[in-house]
């Protein structure tokens, strides 16, 4: 089967790409102009204010939430500190450095330098500082960013700013190639603070492919500082982690053999971004000119639709349910119409390593990070229970995101917890329902009832209100008139005139006029609760009269003879 990388529609508004082998899809992404990722973008932003009790700072950036930036991620040349300070905490020289492990003494003389100090003794409000997002906003939580850029490329990653880390990426095990590619690390020329990481892509590149690429983030450094001492903070001083830049950096190698793109535009800014990242004077890209739309002309169907659905069926009959919550997603296996085999331990055991590829297929395709819990059907054997659990460790190898995994607990569940790259496809696809809050749950004609007497009887103790306006759904009053109009008879009576509307496209079941919601408001806000004097107890009484001397003394600050 041919591999082959699509890319449909424009960078302006919406793009969608897919990486297959044949007709089965490997990768999908897709953009739009109101969901694009900002994690790895690199910004000029002002510090608005600093948190003690935290040790962090806050950060303009130019949007809505502030970013919050952890006294750990902030690179000491920020730091507002007396020029001997800086002296004694320069790094070792040479010499002191070759005569011991060279990692270690950096960093550890680079951990030694924040412990002297706190964040309010050295970062200071409206200071400017470049910064990089390392996680998006998410809900009511702002970004978290750093001061330690990472310029990431297709073979290696540069470290522009931090010395205290480099070499070989962990996740290359093999001793032959790590042997390999530190050679080809160490005759690399790094400049003084730098560092780099050579990528896990790595593997089977020469030193020239890794050269290149290194020359190349040198270079995009150069252009993020000359941006930077132009821009005024706050501003996006270079975008990082555009589409069409991950495809060609993380996902296409050797094995594809063709890279189709309708747009013409879009095929002309990917032809500007390959010169950067590969040096094949081939180039497999073509631009499709042919009538019929690209991805169904080859036999794909644009997967949109079947990553929303809850239910996965497999091919033994077997399907997979995916429930995604704020805290985790769930994947729970069930055996369906998967009977063929000759007891119900060999039917659970390939039912579960079945699942373990679409369940790996679904969180890449998903983007699915965070908690992910994976309900597997009870086997009695522990050999089973390891081969499923060697089948998760095998698949999840190939996974760029950082992934942790529990064995299968007594009750046959797994954990996986996840690396978040970019937003998953339910914070693309999806809004929340403005009726149900997103709960999924509707409520019922009683609990509705019962918030339009609770809102009514509020409205009965206000005062100059002669009529007020009450929006329903259309279907709603049509079946519940009688009892909706009773009820509010009931408490209103007939001294407030109730005006009903209808509307098909409301919401909410039900709506009262906004001023009438603001009264109620204010009415709450003013509302004091008045008890007898006899009924509050002897020491209650002593107390309040001591709060009320006080307050009179701090009413009057001239008046010295209160008593």
């Amino acid at each position: 089967m041919s591999k082959r990388i699509y890319i449909e529609g424009t960078t302006d508004s919406e793009l969608s790409i897919i990486a297959a082998n044949g007709q089965s899809i490997e990768y999908f992404d897709f953009a739009a102009n109101d969901s694009k990722s900002k994690k790895n973008n690199i910004y000029l932003c002002t510090v608005s204010r600093v948190e003690p009790s935290l040790q962090a700072a806050f950060v303009d950036y130019g949007e809505e939430k502030k970013a919050f930036l952890p006294f750990d991620e902030i690179h000491p040349s920020y730091f507002k500190i007396p020029t001997s300070d800086k002296e004694i905490n320069k790094e070792p020289s040479d010499t002191e450095v070759n005569s011991i492990d060279d990692e270690k003494a950096s960093k550890k003389n680079f951990l030694d330098f924040y412990r002297k100090y706190k964040i309010q003794d050295v970062i200071k409000k409206d200071q400017v500082l470049l910064i990089q997002i390392i996680k998006e906003e998410r809900g009511s939580k702002g970004a978290a960013v750093s001061t330690f850029v990472s310029l990431p490329g297709r073979y290696c990653v540069l470290l522009p700013n931090n010395s205290a880390s480099g070499g070989v990426s962990k996740k290359i095990s093999n001793p032959t190639d790590r042997k390999r590619l530190k050679q080809i690390h160490e005759k690399l020329n790094l400049p003084d603070g730098m560092s780099l990481i050579i990528r896990t892509n790595a593997i089977g590149s020469d030193s020239n492919d890794i050269n290149g690429d290194f020359e190349y983030l040198k270079k995009l450094w150069t252009e993020v500082r000359s941006n930077t001492l132009k821009s005024k903070a706050p501003k996006l001083i270079y975008e990082l982690d555009s589409p069409l830049i991950k495809i060609i950096r993380d996902v296409y190698n050797k094995t594809y053999s063709e890279i189709l793109i309708s747009d013409l535009q879009t095929y002309k800014e990917f032809k500007k971004i390959e010169k950067n990242f590969t040096s094949n004077k081939k180039s497999i890209v073509k631009h499709y000119k042919e009538k019929g739309p690209l991805l169904e002309s080859h036999g794909i169907k644009n997967p949109i639709n079947s990553l929303s659905q809850t239910n996965v069926y497999l091919k033994s009959g077997s399907y997979l349910v995916i429930n995604p919550t704020e805290a985790l997603t769930s994947f729970d296996i069930n055996s369906g119409k998967s009977t063929s085999q000759k007891n119900i331990e060999i039917t659970a055991l390939n039912t579960n390593l079945e699942a373990c590829e679409e369940i790996y297929n679904q969180v890449i395709l998903r983007n699915i990070a965070g908690l992910i819990v994976i309900d597997f059907i009870d086997m009695t054997s522990s050999g089973n229970n390891f081969k499923v659990e060697k089948k998760m460790r095998g698949l999840f190898q190939n996974d760029k995101s950082r992934v942790q995994m529990n064995k299968i607990s007594q009750f046959g569940l797994m954990e996986i917890s996840r690396q978040r790259i970019g937003n998953s496809v339910y914070e693309i696809f999806f809004n929340k329902c403005p009726c149900c809050d997103g709960d999924g749950n509707i409520k019922s004609k009683n609990v509705i009832f019962q918030e339009i007497e609770s809102t009514c009887k509020n409205i009965s103790i206000l005062e100059n209100i002669m009529d007020i306006e009450i929006k329903l759904d259309s279907d709603f009053y049509k079946e519940n008139k009688k009892e909706i109009e009773k009820r509010v008879l009931k408490i209103l009576t007939k001294k407030i005139k109730v005006n009903y509307q209808t509307n098909e496209k409301l919401n909410s079941i039900f709506e009262f006029s906004k001023d009438v919601k603001d009264k109620i408001n204010i009415n709450f806000k003013n509302k004091v609760i008045i008890v007898p004097d006899d009924d509050i107890p002897e020491n209650e009484k002593n107390y309040r009269r001591k709060i009320k001397k006080k307050t009179t003394i701090e009413k009057n600050p001239h008046n010295t003879d209160i008593n």
